[in-house]
């Protein structure tokens, strides 16, 4: 995914997105979630390979364990492999630092074992990946009872995020109370990078559970603390978060689409209506956006007589670049382009502001009615939702 750098908030979206979001992201789009590494009967991680094997010594000894660890760059032949190597990675990195943790250390050696942990542990929360959200929870909730200041200060930075990777296991009580918490600590710190991100991610995590309603509020709250804030620099977010709001609410609802098409005149969204349609947010400068197109292109080709049709929303800053890339790649649908706000300043399209996209490719699938049925059609999901969707009236 490549991230908004128009967005002026406190800290961007591509801030926000540390590695646990980003693993997060990529693991949520997974089926399935199946580590290779055995578990024991006591329900611990069983490791064989010695490369991930954490030897006994010295604090310095073990953290030299697990730089060599984070320096491995392995190819991987798809993402299930990726993911595999995180968790069993991520997994003897949290074991390295208990090892340092029980030994008697100083309180900045004790920190940074307690820093190492819960990050891993994070990362492997933030995928859902078996209970780490639970153990995570536990390690966490522990290292703030710690005897040492220092182990607890780090213990609280990661507090929240770690809360909201177990949101999927709270109730609707619990998970309100968070909200409530997390929204109030964003005002109450003048819009702090780290309160911002928490709330942010709150967000995110609901509408990946299909909490729609909840996200959207969140979003909701946060434009109106915007709104109300007495720093210029924070009201002028509040469209933001509102838009993030919209788009967020958009499965199964009807998408407002208009704006100028890259060959003159204005786009007749109405005569799309009986198609199933892709609007892809894309641009000719994001790596991802370019992979995704010949699966596109085969969908068009395939079932474009029988109704299925893509209107593509350019980021691209200049019409030249966009013009010969259309050409070139011989792409048939329609591309909205705004010369006279997107010179150079691709985000600043207006559906782009209007929806609150801050992440491409953004890939929305529409029904015949016009309503959205996904909000990442990409890949080989793709060609099977439009097949069945074009089915559905047949």
């Amino acid at each position: 995914m490549i991230s908004s750098r128009s967005i002026n908030l406190s800290m961007s979206t591509l801030a926000l997105m540390g590695s646990a979001t980003l693993f997060f992201a990529v693991t949520s789009c997974s089926s399935s979630v199946v580590p290779s590494a055995a578990r024991a009967e006591d329900g611990t991680a069983e490791e064989t390979d010695p490369d991930f094997i954490v030897p006994d010594g010295t604090p310095q000894e073990i953290n030299e364990f697990v730089e060599k660890l984070k320096k491995k760059k392995p190819k991987f032949a798809n993402r299930q492999e990726f993911i595999d190597h995180t968790v069993r990675a991520q997994r003897a990195i949290s074991t390295a630092a208990d090892k340092i943790l029980k030994q008697e250390t100083t309180d900045k050696v004790a920190a940074s074992a307690a820093q190492t942990k819960l990050a891993a542990l994070t990362m492997l929360a933030s995928g859902s990946i078996e209970d780490y959200p639970q153990q995570a929870l536990a390690a966490v909730t522990k290292l703030k009872g710690d005897s040492r200041p220092a182990v607890v200060k780090v213990a609280n930075e990661f507090w929240n995020d770690i809360r909201v990777f177990n949101v999927p296991t709270m109730t609707p009580e619990a998970r309100k109370e968070l909200a409530d918490e997390l929204v109030k600590g964003v005002t109450e710190s003048k819009f702090s990078r780290e309160s911002l991100g928490s709330a942010m991610r709150l967000g995110d995590v609901l509408a990946s559970q299909q909490k729609i309603d909840e996200a959207g509020d969140i979003y909701d709250r946060l434009a109106l603390a915007a709104s109300e804030s007495s720093d210029a620099k924070y009201q002028k977010n509040a469209e933001l978060f509102e838009a993030m709001g919209r788009r967020i609410r958009l499965p199964g609802k009807f998408m407002l689409l208009k704006g100028k098409t890259l060959t003159g005149g204005e786009l007749d969204w109405a005569s799309y209506r009986g198609k199933v349609v892709l609007v892809d947010f894309w641009a000719t400068w994001c790596g991802p956006c370019v992979a995704e197109l010949p699966n596109v292109k085969e969908c068009y080709e395939k079932y474009h007589d029988k109704g299925f049709d893509v209107v593509g929303i350019s980021l691209d800053q200049g019409r030249d670049v966009l013009e010969k890339f259309v050409q070139k790649e011989k792409l048939p649908w329609t591309q909205l382009f705004d010369d006279d706000v997107q010179k150079g300043e691709g985000w600043s399209h207006p559906m782009v502001r209007y929806y609150g996209i801050d992440a491409i490719p953004a890939a929305i699938l529409l029904d015949k009615e016009g309503k959205v049925v996904s909000m990442a059609a990409r890949g080989e999901d793709l060609p099977k939702l439009v097949e069945k969707l074009l089915g559905k009236a047949e």
